[in-house]
């Protein structure tokens, strides 16, 4: 799982080629932080496994 305010194709080529597992990356605002409904974004793709790269 990686939570970034800054992601970039870059970072998706690297984690489809160094990560054979599934992967979450997810975008937090800068500015606020990790909010309610960036932990809620993390609890779905750990409960139900629809997080990709």
């Amino acid at each position: 799982m990686w939570l970034d305010d800054e992601i970039t194709e870059a970072d998706r080529r690297f984690v489809r080629a160094h990560h054979p597992a599934r992967a979450l990356l997810h975008r937090v605002d800068p500015y606020t932080g990790l909010t309610e409904a960036d932990f809620a974004v993390v609890h779905r793709w750990l409960r139900e496994g629809d997080g990709s790269v």
